[in-house]
C-alpha cells in the first residue's frame, strides 16, 4: 500500500488515527455510515480525555467528518471519503493504520459486492455508465451554479453558438419560423420570407411602420400589413408588445447575451405552450378524502396547486400573444373501481377552480388485459405502467386532438411512464422526483434482494436512473435535492454511484453538473394559506367548526379526549408511514413530562381504524402508535385525527395559530415539504427536520426552527428549548410567526413556479434543436437499453 496518511493527517494526529482505526476495526459486521462515524469519534476523544481542539479542529476530525460510509473487508477497511459535494475518493486502510491507499470505484464497488455476497463474482459485472454520453453537454464547473441550468446554458449558447454568426443566425432563423399552433403558422411566413437576410431587412422594415403606430394598438388593426410582410400572429397582442419583442430579437442578433436569448425565447410562442399533461399514476389522486391514504400527500396537493397556477400563467402568456388559445392541461393517473369514498373510479374529473384542466384516469390492466379494481402500492405497479402508458398516449392524443406541448412527469413511475410518452409524442419531458427513495432507506441499493419482495428497488432505483438521463430538464424544490450539503449527501447525487451486489454496478449513473438541473420551489396557495390574524378573510363558521372538532368534538374516527383542550397544541398533520415519523414525534411527546405540562399533541394522518387500512406499512405504524400511546399513558393529552381535506387545512393550521401552537414536521427525511410552507404562511411557529430540503426553506431561529428527527429524545430537546424560550420571551412566538409568513410570501411563488416551467420549457426546446440532437439520442439509446433488458423484462416477473 502506498503510504497516503501523512496528507491528510497532521503528525501531531498520527497516533489518534492508528488508535482510531483499531477501534473502528472491531466493527466488522456492517457498513458504518457517516452518524455513526463520528459517534465512534466522540467515543474515542472520551476515553482518551481529548479537548475541544481535537474534537473539533483537529485534522483527523476533518478528514473523518468527511468519511460518508466504511466497513472492514479482507482484514482492511474500505472507506468513502466525500471530499468537496459531489465529490469522492476511495480508500483502503490497513487494520493497523499504517498505510492507506487510493482505489478506483469499480474496485470500491467490487468490495461493496463482496462485504454484502460473501464471496466473489469472478471479476464479472454488469456496469451501467451514463457519463459518456454527456458529452454532447456543456458541463456547469462551479457546485454552487449547480441548479441554475438554464442560465448556464444560456450564456453557453449565446458565447459559443452564436459566435458563429452566420450559420446560427440562419438556424435561429429556421427555428423562429417552424413554429405552428395546429394548422396556423406563428411568427414568420416562410413562403414569403425565405432566408435569414431577407428576414433581418422585412424585420426592420416593419418596425419603422409600426413605431408610427399607438403603443395600445391592437394586433388585428395591424394584422394584414404584418402578413403581407411575412410576419404571422404571436410577435404580441398590441403594437407595442409587437416592437419591444422584434426589438429583443434585433439586439439578440446583433449581441447576443444570455440574457437575451431567455428573453426572447421565453416570450415568443416557440413554442407555444398550450397542452400540458402531467403523469402521477401511483396512489388515489384526486381532490376529496384522499390526502393521508397510503401514497397520497403532499405530491397530489402539490400537483394540484401546480395547475392552477400553470394554467393562469399560461392564459396571460397566450394573450400577451396576440393569440386566442384556451390551454388545457390533463393530470394522468390511475382509475380504481374499488374507490372506496372517493372519486378515484371516474375516468374525468374537473380540477377546482381551473377552467379546463382535467384528471384524466386510466385503468391498469393485468397481463391477461383484465382492469385491475383495487389500490396496489407505489412500490408494486411496476409490471401494469407499459401497458397504462400505451392507453395514455391513445387518451392524450384524442384529448388533446394531438400531442402534447409538455409532458410533467412525478415520481419514480410518473417519470418513467412520462419518458415513454416524451419518446412516443417526441416532445419536451420535464422530471420532478418529489422524493427519491434511495436516500430515504439506508443501504436499500446494497441489500435490494432482501427488500425485493416488499418494495422492489431494483426496478424503482433503474426506472430513476432511466427517466433522470433521458429528461430534458429536472425540476427539483432544492439545491440540495440535487447536490447534497457540506455534511449530507444529495438525493440525485445518491444516484451517482452504487452497486445493487449480483444485478448491476453504476460508475456513473447521472451527471450533476449537466445543465438539465433546475432548482424551482413550489408556492402556497394564497387564497387558502394566509395569517391567521386576518379575520376578515376568515369564515368564522368554519372556524368555529374546526375549533370544536380539533379540540373537543366527539366521533367515531376521532381517537382521544382531551384534558385541558386549551393548551396550545403541538401539531401535525402527514400519512402514517415510517419515514413520515409520526410515531416518532409520538414518542417524543410521551417521554417528555415538560411538554404534556404545558401542550396537547394532535395529529391528522390516515385513519384510526386499523382494519380499514391496507397497507403494511400504515397498518404497522397505526398498531405502533396504539402502542406508544399506552406506554405513556397519554391519554387526555393526545388528539388524532382522520386525514384532512386539502381545501381545509389552512383553517386548520389558523385554529392552531389562534391557540399559540406549533406545527411540527417530525419525518426522518424530507425532500421539500410543502405543509412546511403552508404552516409558515398561516403563521405557525414551525418545526421542520433538519435532513433534506427544510435546510432551504427555514432560516434556524428565525422564521422558523430546524430539529434533528433521527430519535424521539432529539425531538423532546428542541420543543423543550422552544417551549423554554416563549416563557421566557413571551414575544418569541410572535417573532418566528411573523419572519416566517415574511419567508414564505418573498421566496414561495406559484406565479413564480409557473413562468420559469414554462420559460424552461421553450428554452429547452431551442437547446434540443440546435445543438444537442445528436447527443441526446445516443443518449436516449443507451437508456433504451436498459429499459428493454432491466426494466421490462424484470417487471413482468411481479404480476
Amino acid at each position: 500500500m502506498n503510504n497516503l496518511i501523512p496528507t491528510m493527517i497532521t503528525k501531531a494526529n498520527r497516533k489518534d488515527f492508528k488508535e482510531y482505526i483499531a477501534f473502528i476495526a472491531s466493527q466488522k459486521e456492517k457498513i458504518i455510515v457517516r452518524n455513526d462515524i463520528i459517534q465512534f469519534f466522540r467515543q474515542y476523544c472520551d476515553a482518551n480525555k481529548k479537548n475541544k481542539q481535537f474534537r473539533e479542529k483537529s485534522s483527523l476530525f476533518n478528514f473523518i467528518k468527511k468519511v460518508q460510509e466504511l466497513f472492514v473487508c479482507e482484514e482492511q477497511i474500505v472507506l468513502m471519503h466525500r471530499f468537496a459535494m459531489a465529490k469522492y475518493r476511495y480508500y483502503l486502510i490497513s487494520l493497523d493504520g499504517e498505510h492507506m491507499e487510493e482505489i478506483d470505484i469499480s474496485a470500491y464497488l467490487n468490495m461493496k459486492d463482496y462485504f454484502v455476497r460473501h464471496a466473489g463474482n469472478n471479476g464479472i459485472h454488469l456496469k451501467l455508465d451514463f457519463m459518456p454520453f454527456y458529452d454532447f453537454s456543456p458541463t456547469i464547473k462551479d457546485t454552487k451554479s449547480v441548479g441554475n441550468g438554464i442560465r448556464y446554458l444560456n450564456s453557453y449558447l449565446s458565447s459559443n453558438i452564436f459566435s458563429r454568426s452566420q450559420e446560427w443566425n440562419a438556424k435561429l432563423f429556421d427555428f423562429i419560423k417552424l413554429h405552428k399552433h395546429r394548422e396556423q403558422q406563428l411568427l414568420v411566413n416562410g413562403a414569403i420570407i425565405k432566408d435569414f437576410e431577407t428576414f433581418r431587412g422585412e424585420l426592420e422594415k416593419v418596425m419603422q411602420w409600426l413605431d408610427a403606430k399607438p403603443a395600445k394598438t391592437p394586433y388585428k388593426s395591424v394584422e394584414a400589413k404584418l402578413k403581407k410582410s411575412g410576419f404571422e400572429a404571436g410577435w404580441g397582442n398590441t403594437v407595442g408588445r409587437i416592437i419591444e419583442t422584434m426589438q429583443m430579437l434585433t439586439d439578440l442578433i446583433n449581441e447576443p447575451t444570455g440574457t437575451l436569448l431567455e428573453g426572447f425565447i421565453s416570450r415568443a410562442p416557440m413554442p407555444l405552450i398550450s397542452k400540458i399533461a402531467i403523469i402521477s399514476p401511483h396512489g388515489w389522486f384526486g381532490q376529496t378524502n384522499v390526502l393521508g391514504k397510503p401514497d397520497t400527500g403532499g405530491q397530489v396537493i402539490y400537483i394540484l396547486d401546480q395547475v392552477r397556477a400553470l394554467e393562469r400563467q399560461l392564459k396571460q402568456e397566450i394573450e400577451l400573444t396576440g393569440l386566442s388559445v384556451q390551454p388545457k392541461i390533463l393530470v394522468v393517473t390511475r382509475l380504481i373501481p374499488e374507490a372506496q369514498d372517493t372519486t378515484c373510479n371516474k375516468r374525468r374529473e374537473k380540477i377546482f377552480h381551473t377552467e379546463d384542466s382535467w384528471i384524466l384516469r386510466i385503468p391498469f390492466r393485468d397481463h391477461e388485459g383484465n382492469i385491475v379494481k383495487h389500490w396496489i402500492s407505489r412500490f408494486k405497479i411496476w409490471p401494469y405502467l407499459e401497458n397504462f402508458t400505451e392507453s395514455a398516449a391513445t387518451e392524450l392524443t384524442a384529448e388533446f386532438q394531438g400531442r402534447p406541448d409538455l409532458i410533467i412527469g412525478n415520481y419514480s413511475d410518473g417519470n418513467l411512464v412520462a419518458s415513454l410518452l416524451s419518446d412516443h409524442f417526441d416532445v419536451i419531458q420535464c422530471t420532478i422526483a418529489h422524493a427519491l427513495e434511495k436516500t430515504k432507506y439506508s443501504n436499500s441499493d446494497l441489500y435490494w434482494k432482501e427488500k425485493e419482495e416488499d418494495y422492489h428497488f431494483s426496478l424503482q432505483f433503474t426506472a430513476d436512473l432511466f427517466s433522470m438521463n433521458k429528461s430534458d430538464f429536472i425540476i427539483t424544490s432544492t439545491h440540495q435535492e440535487i447536490i447534497g450539503t457540506e455534511d449530507t449527501i444529495g438525493q440525485y447525487e445518491a444516484y451517482q454511484a452504487f452497486t445493487m451486489p449480483g444485478l448491476y454496478q453504476v460508475i456513473n449513473g447521472i451527471n450533476l453538473y449537466a445543465p438539465k438541473f433546475n432548482v424551482i420551489p413550489p408556492g402556497v396557495e394564497d387564497t387558502l394559506y394566509f395569517p391567521y390574524y386576518l379575520e376578515d378573510k376568515r369564515v368564522e363558521q368554519k372556524k368555529e367548526q374546526w375549533t370544536r372538532r380539533l379540540y373537543l368534538e366527539e366521533d367515531a374516527d376521532i381517537f382521544g379526549t382531551l384534558d385541558t383542550p386549551d393548551k396550545p397544541a403541538i401539531f401535525t398533520m402527514a400519512r402514517l408511514d415510517r419515514i413520515k415519523n409520526i410515531t416518532g414525534l409520538i414518542e417524543a411527546f410521551g417521554m417528555s413530562k415538560k411538554l404534556q405540562q404545558t401542550y396537547n399533541l394532535v395529529f391528522a394522518a390516515g385513519t384510526i381504524h386499523i382494519e380499514a387500512s391496507k397497507d403494511m406499512e400504515e397498518r404497522n405504524e397505526i398498531s405502533k402508535a396504539y402502542r406508544l400511546i399506552e406506554q405513556y399513558n397519554l391519554y387526555g393529552s393526545i388528539r388524532w385525527l382522520p386525514s384532512i381535506n386539502k381545501l381545509e387545512t389552512g383553517e386548520v393550521y389558523r385554529v392552531i395559530a389562534d391557540h399559540r401552537g406549533i406545527f411540527v414536521q417530525p419525518a426522518l427525511f424530507e425532500a421539500f415539504g410543502l405543509t412546511i410552507i403552508e404552516a409558515m404562511a398561516s403563521g405557525l411557529a414551525t418545526f421542520a427536520p433538519k435532513f433534506g430540503g427544510p435546510l432551504e426553506i427555514i432560516e434556524h431561529g428565525i422564521s422558523g426552527l430546524l430539529l434533528n428527527t433521527s430519535k424521539p429524545e432529539l425531538i423532546s430537546k428542541s420543543l423543550e428549548a422552544f417551549s423554554d424560550k416563549c416563557k421566557q420571551e413571551p414575544a418569541f412566538w410572535d417573532t418566528i410567526s411573523r419572519n416566517g409568513i415574511d419567508r414564505v410570501e418573498k421566496h414561495f411563488s406559484w406565479k413564480l413556479y409557473s413562468q420559469r416551467l414554462i420559460n424552461l420549457t421553450k428554452l429547452y426546446g431551442f437547446w434540443r434543436y440546435t445543438e444537442s440532437a445528436r447527443g441526446m439520442i445516443e443518449l436516449d439509446r443507451y437508456c433504451d437499453l436498459i429499459y428493454q433488458f432491466l426494466i421490462k423484462d424484470r417487471s413482468l416477473e411481479i404480476q
